[in-house]
C-alpha cells in the first residue's frame, strides 16, 4: 500500500526535490557507499531518478550501460555527458521485464507518488539476482532534511524534530515521505525483495561554510559504522530480487496455493496473516498429507522467552506457522506495512477452524488441560457445532513423562488418526512438545492453543472482546489470576518493550 501526498504548492520544483552538484562531497560520499556493496563492472545498470545526471555520470564510470530516466525534463537537459536518458515515472518504467541488472535510486523514493508501485516496477525491471541500491531518509535524524510548510507558507529545511513526529502530522508539514528501517524493509519484503546489506550516512554538510569540515567528515565515517550511525541523516539498502521466488508455496499439484509474508519480531520469523488464511493453511494441509505441520499461536510470552532461552527459539523457527496471538505483535506487524485487522486469537482459531469443518467430517483430537477439561471442551464444541468429530481426548500428567507414558500416548493418538491435534498445554509446553512429537506422529495438522481449553470449556472467562481487541486482554487475565500470571505480563511485558527499544536503536541484534 502506497501513501499519496498532496503538498499544496504549485512550483514541482520544491515538490520533487532539486538535484545534487557535479563534484560535491554528497556524490563522492554516496557512490563510496555504493563502491563498498556493489561491483558494477560489466552491468547493465538503470539510475531512477537521474536528475541532473551527476550521479548517473559516476555509474557510467564503472557499469557497461547507464540509462537515466527523471519525471523532471529540465533536470534531463542538464546532463554534462551524452548517456541515454528518458522521461518518466518510476511507478510505470517503460522497460522490459528482467532488463537491469542493477537499479540505482538516491534520495529519491521519497518523493515518488506511490513508493510500493516505484518498488514493484523496480523488482519487475530487475534480472533474477539482481540488485536494487537505495537511499532514503531516515525518520531517526533529527532535523528535517526536506522543505517543510505550513498551508501554502514554506518554512524551508533542516527544522529540528519535525522528523520525529507521527507520520500523520509529519506530511502535513514536509514534502517528502520519510522511513523507518523496519518500515522499508518491511515494503521491500512484501514486494518479493531479499535484504542484502544495509547503512547509515551522515549529513555530508555541503552547503554548510563551517570549519573542520574535514575533521568532521573523517569522525562520522567511523560513526556511522557505530550505534550511533542510526540517527543518520540517510538510510542506505541493497535489496536483492530472488533467483527463486521466496513465497510460502503449497506444490502446485495440489492446485491449493497459499502465500504469505513474514515479518521479524526479536529473531522470528512472524507471520503476516489473519484467521481465514490459517483455516485455509490448515485444510490445504490436511488434503495434502504430506507429512505433520505445527502452528504456534504466539504473543509477548513467547516471544521473551525465546530471548531466555536460545533453545525455545529453535523451536519457533523451526514451526511451520507462526501466527501473531497478541496485540503487540499485530501492532509491530502493521507498523512493517502489513495488513493486519486483528490477532489470531488461540480460542477464535479453534472456533474458526470447527465452525468451516464441521460438516466435512475432520477428526479433532484435544491432547492439554487438567483431568475433565479435554472432555468438557469437547462436549461444548460437540453442542455448538452439530457434526463435529471428537475422535479422542486426553489430559496428560502435570509432570515430565516416563519413555513408556509418551509412547503409549503417541500409540494412542495414532489409534485415533486425527486430521488435527489441539494442543493446550501453555506456551513454552505446547510449542515444545509438538517440535518433539513431528517425526512421531501422522497427523496432518498440530496446533498449540493454549489458554484456550480452559475458557472454551468455561473453566475461565474470556475478557470482553474490545479489550481482547485493544491489547488489554493481559490487565484482565491478570485481575484474575495475579499470582500465576504476574511475572509473564508485568515483567515480560516490560523486556518485550526494552527489547523493541534496543532493536530499534540499532544498539542490539536479535538474530
Amino acid at each position: 500500500m502506497c501513501e499519496q501526498f498532496e503538498t499544496g504548492l504549485t512550483d514541482p520544483s520544491i515538490q520533487l526535490g532539486g538535484p545534487a552538484s557535479y563534484g560535491s562531497y554528497a556524490v563522492a560520499k554516496r557512490m563510496g557507499k555504493i563502491d563498498k556493496t556493489l561491483d558494477l563492472r560489466g552491468l547493465r545498470v538503470l539510475d531512477l531518478g537521474c536528475g541532473n545526471g551527476c550521479y548517473t555520470e559516476e555509474l557510467a564510470r564503472r557499469a557497461e550501460f547507464v540509462f537515466g530516466i527523471d519525471v523532471h525534463m529540465p533536470h534531463l537537459q542538464a546532463f554534462q555527458q551524452d548517456i541515454p536518458r528518458v522521461q518518466g515515472r518510476g511507478e510505470q518504467l517503460p522497460f522490459a521485464s528482467d532488463s537491469f541488472d542493477a537499479v540505482t535510486m538516491i534520495e529519491v523514493l521519497e518523493h515518488t507518488e506511490c513508493d510500493a508501485k516505484v518498488l514493484t516496477e523496480c523488482f519487475r525491471v530487475l534480472k533474477p539476482g539482481g540488485l536494487l541500491a537505495l537511499f532514503v531518509p531516515n525518520k531517526l535524524y533529527p532535523f528535517e532534511s526536506h522543505p517543510c510548510h505550513i498551508g501554502g507558507l514554506g518554512i524551508g529545511p533542516n527544522i529540528p524534530l519535525v522528523s520525529w513526529l507521527p507520520d500523520f502530522l509529519h506530511k502535513r508539514l514536509c514534502h517528502a515521505r520519510i522511513y523507518t528501517r523496519r518500515r522499508l524493509f518491511a515494503m521491500a519484503r512484501s514486494i518479493g525483495f531479499q535484504i542484502q546489506k544495509y547503512g547509515f550516512i551522515f549529513p555530508p554538510l555541503d552547503s554548510f561554510p563551517l570549519p573542520f569540515k574535514d575533521t568532521y567528515r573523517r569522525i562520522a565515517a567511523r560513526l556511522e559504522d557505530s550505534p550511533l550511525g542510526n540517527f543518520g541523516v540517510s538510510i542506505y539498502a541493497v535489496l536483492a530480487k530472488p533467483v527463486q521466488p521466496a513465497n510460502m508455496t503449497l506444490p502446485e499439484a495440489t492446485k491449493c496455493r497459499f502465500e504469505t509474508h513474514t515479518y521479524d519480531v526479536l529473531g522470528i520469523p512472524t507471520h503476516a496473516v489473519q484467521l481465514k488464511q490459517v483455516v485455509d493453511r490448515m485444510q490445504g494441509w490436511i488434503r495434502e498429507r504430506d507429512g505433520c505441520h505445527s502452528i504456534a499461536a504466539t504473543g509477548i510470552h513467547g516471544v521473551v522467552e525465546a530471548q531466555h532461552d536460545p533453545s525455545f527459539k529453535g523451536v519457533l523457527n523451526a514451526t511451520d506457522l507462526v501466527v501473531p496471538d497478541g496485540m503487540p505483535l499485530v501492532w509491530l506487524g502493521r507498523h512493517d506495512g502489513h495488513a493486519l485487522r486483528r490477532r489470531v486469537y488461540g480460542p477464535d482459531l479453534l472456533l474458526a477452524f470447527c465452525e468451516h469443518g464441521a460438516g466435512r467430517g475432520y477428526r479433532h483430537f484435544f491432547y492439554g488441560g487438567e483431568p475433565g477439561v479435554p472432555e468438557r471442551l469437547a462436549e461444548s464444541l460437540k453442542s455448538r457445532f452439530p457434526g463435529l468429530n471428537v475422535v479422542g481426548t486426553y489430559s496428560p500428567p502435570f509432570r515430565p513423562l516416563t519413555a513408556a507414558e509418551d509412547e503409549e500416548i503417541v500409540n494412542l493418538i495414532g489409534r485415533a488418526a486425527p486430521d488435527v491435534l489441539w494442543v493446550g498445554l501453555g506456551t513454552p509446553k505446547q510449542e515444545r512438545w509438538m517440535h518433539a512429537h513431528k517425526d512421531k506422529l501422522r497427523v496432518p495438522v498440530l496446533v498449540g492453543v493454549g489458554a484456550a481449553f480452559d475458557m472454551l470449556s468455561g473453566g475461565k472467562k474470556q475478557a470482553p472482546r474490545w479489550m481482547r481487541e485493544h491489547g488489554l486482554e493481559w490487565f484482565f487475565r491478570l485481575m484474575q489470576e495475579p499470582r500465576r500470571l504476574w511475572r509473564r505480563y508485568l515483567v515480560y511485558g516490560a523486556q518485550f518493550i526494552a527489547y523493541i527499544a534496543l532493536e530499534s536503536l540499532g544498539l542490539k541484534k536479535f538474530d
